[in-house]
C-alpha cells in the first residue's frame, strides 16, 4: 500500500500550493473533504494504536518473566511520540508532513508487530529486556500481547490511510527540487544503515537466560520484521523522496526516524541499567540513522544546497546517466563481494577443517553477472537498457547469500569451537550492495517515469493491447505459477542437504527464497504494462533469477547425492515459458515499429 501510494505521487497529482505553511494550508482550508477526512482519520487511529502499545507496556505480554528494567514509561513513551508529532504538526497547519509521519512511523511498527509476534511462539528466545527477562517457564499474556501488536498494526493501517490522504493534501515545502535525487540517495542509505543495525546484536549479555542473538540467528519472526525493515526502509526512504511529495517526503523521513527509535534507545536503555548487559553495535547503527534521517528531513533547504549542489546555473541533482553509473558502481562492488565470498572460507572448524555450503559456488555466477552489468551501466548506450534488470538482479543476490549465511549462523549455535571465514562477511557485503542497487534503481525509474510519463527514452509501445497483448499476459501469467512453483518446493532431495523452499523451514534462507519469489512475480505482473525494451529486461532478469534457483540443484550435486526436486522441473518449465514470452515481446515490438 505505502510504496504503491508513494510512487504515484507525482507533480500531475498534486495541487499547486503556495510555499511553506499558511492560512491556505490550514486543516479548514484543504481542497477535498475526502482530504480532511483521510488525516483526520489516520490520526485517529494512531492515537488508539498509541494507547493500546501503552496499555500493553503497562500490563505486561508475558506471564511467568517480569521486564528486566521498569520500561513501561520509556515503551509509552515511544508509542505516543509519532502520533504526538503528527498531531502538533497538523495543528501547525502543516497536514503533508503529518501524513508522511505517520507513513514512515507504520512502516516501521508493520515490521516490528511481526518480530513482536514471536513472544507468542517462543518469547525465552527472544532479546527484548525490556518486554521480559526470561525465567525458565514463561507464556504468552494474550491481552498484553494482543494490544501491544494490534497497536502497532493499527499505526500501519493509520499510515497507510494518511499517505493516500496525502495526495490530495497540499505541499508543505519548497525549495528542496534541486537537490531531490542526490537527498533520495542519502535517505536510502540512511533506511539501509537502519535495517542493517536491527539485524545485528543489540547488546552482549552475561545473564545465561538472557539470549544476545542478532535478529540473523534469532527466531523465524524476529528475523522476519528485521529483514522486511531492512528491505523496506531504504525503499521506502527512496521513493518518498524521488516522488517529489514535498512536505509528505519530509514527514516520510522523520517518521522513519521516530520509529527506529523504538529498535535503538530500549536496548541502549538496558545497557545502561543493568549491570549484565553491555552494549553493541547494533543500536548504536539504528541511532546514526535515525539522526541521519532526522537530518535530512529537517535540515533547511539552503543548507542542502550547499551540501548536495554543485552548481548554480541548472538543477544540480544527479541526472539518469549519473543515477546508472551509481547503480553500476553498486552491481560491480557487489559483484566483487560475491565473488570474494566464493573463493574464501566460511567456517572453519577447531582442527583447521573449513565447512562451506554447496551453495556458496552459486556466488560465481551472480557475482560474474552482476560485474558485466555494472560495467554495461558505465556505456552511456547500455545503461538505459541495463537499468531494469537491476530492478529484478539485486534479488539473485538475497537468494544466494541468504542460504550462503546459514551456515556461520548455525555454526555458532554448535558446542565446539569454530571461527567464522571471510565469506560470511563478504556474502553480507554483497547483500548490503545489492540492496543499495534496488534502491537506486528504483529512484532511477521514478526520474525515468517522470521524464517519459512512464518508460525508459529506449522504451517504444506497450506491449499490452491486442490479440499478441492478451498472449503475453497469459504468458506472464503461466510464467507467474510455474516460478512460484520453482521457489515453493526444494530444487533438490538428499539426505544429506535441506534445500531452501516457501515449503521448507523459516530460517534465513526461507526469507531469500520469498524475496526473489516476490521480485520475480513483481515483474511478471509489470510486463504486460511496460514498454517493449523494459519488458524485455525485466524478463532477462527474471530468467537469471529462475535459473540461479534451477542451478542450485547442480551445486549440490556436485558435493551431495541427490535427486531432481519438483522444484527443479517447475524452474525449467518457467524458464521456457520466459523465454518464449521474451521473444514474442520482442517481436512484436519490432512490427509495431514498422
Amino acid at each position: 500500500m505505502w510504496l504503491a501510494s508513494v510512487a504515484e505521487m507525482t507533480p500531475r497529482s498534486r495541487p499547486a500550493t503556495p510555499s511553506g505553511p499558511s492560512e491556505a494550508t490550514r486543516l479548514d482550508a484543504l481542497p477535498a473533504a475526502g482530504a480532511r477526512t483521510g488525516i483526520v482519520t489516520a490520526i485517529g487511529l494512531a492515537g488508539a494504536a498509541a494507547l493500546a502499545q501503552s496499555i500493553a507496556a503497562v500490563i505486561g505480554v508475558v506471564t511467568g518473566a517480569e521486564p528486566a528494567f521498569l520500561s513501561w514509561p520509556l515503551l509509552v513513551l515511544l508509542a505516543v511520540l509519532p502520533v504526538a508529532v503528527a498531531l502538533g504538526l497538523l495543528l501547525r497547519g502543516t497536514p503533508g508532513i503529518a501524513a508522511g509521519v505517520l507513513a514512515g512511523a507504520g512502516v516501521v511498527a508493520a515490521c516490528g508487530a511481526i518480530a513482536d509476534a514471536q513472544v507468542a511462539i517462543d518469547a525465552t528466545r527472544m532479546a527484548r529486556p525490556e518486554l521480559l527477562l526470561p525465567q525458565i517457564e514463561v507464556s504468552p499474556a494474550w491481552p498484553g500481547l494482543g494490544l501491544l501488536v494490534a497497536g502497532k498494526l493499527l499505526l500501519a493501517v493509520a499510515g497507510g490511510i494518511a499517505l493516500r490522504s496525502a495526495r490530495s493534501l497540499p505541499d508543505d515545502t519548497s525549495g528542496r527540487e534541486r537537490v531531490r535525487q542526490p537527498l533520495a540517495l542519502l535517505a536510502a542509505a540512511s533506511g539501509l544503515l537502519l535495517g542493517i543495525g536491527t539485524l545485528l546484536a543489540p547488546y552482549t549479555s552475561r545473564d545465561p537466560l538472557l539470549l544476545d542473538s542478532a535478529a540473523l540467528d534469532g527466531p523465524p519472526l524476529a528475523l522476519a520484521g528485521a529483514a522486511l525493515l531492512g528491505i523496506a526502509a531504504p525503499a521506502f526512504a527512496a521513493l518518498g523522496v524521488a516522488s517529489r511529495a514535498g512536505g509528505v517526503a519530509n514527514g516520510i523521513l522523520g517518521g522513519l526516524a521516530l520509529g527506529g527509535l523504538s529498535f535503538a534507545v530500549p536496548p541502549i536503555v538496558a545497557a545502561w541499567l543493568l549491570e549484565f548487559v553491555d552494549p553493541a553495535a547494533g543500536p548504536v547503527l539504528v541511532l546514526v540513522s535515525v539522526v541521519c534521517l532526522a537530518a535530512l528531513a529537517t535540515l533547511p533547504s539552503r543548507w542542502l544546497d550547499v551540501l548536495l549542489v554543485r552548481s548554480d546555473d541548472g538543477p544540480a541533482v544527479p541526472r539518469q546517466r549519473v543515477l546508472y553509473a551509481i547503480a553500476g558502481g553498486l552491481a560491480i562492488l557487489a559483484g566483487v563481494s560475491a565473488i570474494a565470498g566464493a573463493m574464501t572460507p566460511l567456517v572453519i572448524g577447531p582442527d583447521g577443517h573449513q565447512v562451506g555450503s554447496p551453495v556458496q559456488f552459486l556466488l560465481y555466477p551472480v557475482g560474474l553477472g552482476l560485474g558485466l552489468l555494472g560495467v554495461a551501466a558505465l556505456l552511456p548506450t547500455a545503461a538505459a537498457w541495463v537499468r531494469p534488470v537491476f530492478s529484478v538482479a539485486w534479488a539473485g543476490v538475497l537468494l544466494v547469500a541468504a542460504q550462503v549465511l546459514t551456515v556461520p549462523i548455525a555454526a555458532d549455535e554448535l558446542p565446539i569451537d569454530t571461527t567464522n571465514g571471510a565469506a560470511g562477511w563478504w556474502a553480507f557485503c554483497a547483500v548490503v550492495f545489492a540492496v543499495l542497487l534496488a534502491v537506486c534503481s528504483l529512484v532511477a525509474g521514478v526520474v525515468e517515469r517522470e521524464e517519459t510519463g512512464w518508460l525508459p527514452a529506449v522504451a517504444d509501445a506497450e506491449v499490452s493491447g491486442g490479440v499478441a497483448g492478451k498472449l503475453i499476459g497469459g504468458g506472464a501469467a503461466l510464467a507467474g505459477v510455474l516460478a512460484l512453483g520453482a521457489f515453493l518446493l526444494p530444487v533438490v532431495r538428499s539426505q544429506d542437504y535441506v534445500a531452501a523452499a516457501l515449503s521448507a523451514r523459516m530460517d534465513l534462507a526461507f526469507w531469500g527464497v520469498l524475496l526473489a519469489t516476490l521480485a520475480v512475480l513483481g515483474v511478471l505482473a509489470l510486463v504486460p504494462r511496460s514498454g517493449r525494451s523494459s519488458a524485455v529486461a525485466l524478463l532477462v532478469a527474471a530468467i537469471g533469477v529462475v535459473g540461479l534457483r534451477l542451478l542450485e540443484s547442480y551445486a549440490v550435486g556436485r558435493r551431495y547425492d541427490m535427486t531432481i526436486g519438483l522444484g527443479a522441473l517447475f524452474a525449467i518449465g518457467a524458464i521456457v515459458v520466459l523465454v518464449a514470452l521474451a521473444v514474442t515481446v520482442a517481436i512484436r515490438g519490432r512490427s509495431t515499429e514498422r
